[in-house]
């Protein structure tokens, strides 16, 4: 079924962007593609599209031929499967394809999904993303600064010069950035930061200083790293479905090694630890009744879309701009679509 048009005077007085993270399963591209187009339709400013399930430069192609106005990103590309100066070949031909609306969001995926899908060791994290980004910039500023070379400790690069290309492409670098150390790298050197989806005002002042460390060592003001965050949200007619389907993006988050240092720090170890190893063991519905009320209400966005309207409220007050996502986790492509295409219609541009 189509939701009804969106009232665009609901909502859409702020200055904070809403943007959209895509994490679709099985879903057709053509049909995400149609997704992007209706986003642009009313209004959105960005959507990101993750890769997990799919990887990211295919689709943000065909959004960039079949779209004219809103911006793209890769929410993220992984680092280790690839190359850095592949990688500004493509960001580069995003950049030209969608005249300029393109970011590419960098990340370092989790550690046994690199090893287990792509059979690449897991090591120097930090110090791989710092020459990642490195060689990206240096490769996408050749046109003008002259062939590009790099002599670093894991990539090496001579006289690259990005020969398609007549000028530079100046893709911002944005890294997806969890722990402390990463945070400040993405200060010192990244054009903004995506921080994932498990935030509060705790955690995100706690982003904000690690990022100050980071502009302080590479001489930038910090003010000029933006900031995006993730936001679970489920849109739906009937508010318990809601609240089930948005449960999912909690637990999904549960896997991931990273995210439960985080769910530590705001105080939600046991409940979390719980919750993974029911997950682990396959026991998704235990998984879903661990969830509280409380981090649902802390951290999700759900219900009908004058629910979700009224939470979106409270990020008016975060640093950055909202990424509102859904994972498809206990749930069909099919419920997923249907809760993007009711909050692309429904819910507010900005805040």
């Amino acid at each position: 079924m189509t939701p009804p048009p969106r009232d665009t005077d609901v909502g859409d007085h702020g200055d904070i962007p809403v943007g959209w993270l895509l994490t679709p399963g099985k879903t057709h591209l053509r049909e995400i593609v149609d997704h992007v187009r209706l986003l642009e339709e009313q209004g959105f400013d960005r959507v990101w599209m993750g890769e997990a399930w799919r990887e990211v430069i295919v689709p943000l192609g065909a959004m960039a031929v079949q779209t004219s106005t809103i911006g793209l990103a890769s929410g993220i590309l992984q680092i280790y499967p690839v190359n850095p100066v592949m990688v500004a070949q493509q960001a580069a031909q995003l950049w030209e394809l969608s005249e300029g609306r393109v970011k590419l969001g960098l990340g370092l995926g989790a550690g046994f999904v690199i090893e287990r899908w792509f059979g690449v060791p897991y090591e120097r994290p930090l110090r791989r993303m710092r020459e990642f980004l490195q060689v990206v910039r240096g490769v996408l500023r050749a046109p003008q600064d002259g062939p590009f070379s790099f002599e670093g400790e894991i990539f090496r690069v001579h006289k690259y010069s990005l020969p398609f290309m007549e000028e530079p492409a100046d893709v911002p670098l944005y890294m997806a950035a969890v722990g402390p150390k990463m945070q400040q790298l993405a200060g010192e050197l990244a054009d903004g930061i995506v921080v994932g989806g498990i935030n509060s005002p705790a955690h995100l002042a706690a982003v904000q200083r690690n990022l100050a460390i980071g502009a302080e060592r590479g001489g930038r003001d910090v003010a000029d790293v933006d900031i995006v965050y993730g936001v679970p949200c489920a849109v739906w007619d009937d508010p318990e479905r809601a609240r089930e389907l948005a449960k999912g993006s909690i637990v999904y988050s549960t896997q991931y090694p990273h995210y439960l240092g985080v769910w530590r720090s705001e105080g939600y170890a046991e409940v979390t630890e719980a919750i993974a190893r029911h997950v682990r063991a396959h026991e998704m519905n235990d998984a879903l009744a661990c969830v509280t009320d409380q981090m649902m209400e802390r951290y999700a966005v759900y219900g009908t879309p004058d629910q979700c309207l009224e939470q979106l409220q409270r990020y008016r007050a975060y640093p950055g701009s909202p990424i509102l996502s859904l994972m498809p986790f206990r749930m069909s492509d099919r419920e997923i679509m249907q809760s993007l295409r009711l909050g692309a219609t429904q819910l507010p541009t900005h805040l």
